[in-house]
């Protein structure tokens, strides 16, 4: 697996979540269904959010 954001393959940074793999070094999670980065869209200011850490100061 491979991170979407900054490319890590390094195995010891990476933790399978099952339909997500999360990447400790840059704190991003790519799907593994299709290898792109895990996000929603925060209802309240409309940014992109991780879909599991999903936290917004609005």
């Amino acid at each position: 697996m491979r991170c979407a954001i900054c490319g890590n393959e390094d195995e010891n940074t990476l933790w399978d979540e099952g339909d997500t793999i999360y990447f400790s070094r840059c704190s991003h999670r790519t799907r593994t269904s299709d290898g792109e980065e895990d996000l929603v869209e925060c209802p309240h200011c409309h940014e992109m959010r991780d879909s599991k850490a999903y936290y917004c100061r609005h």
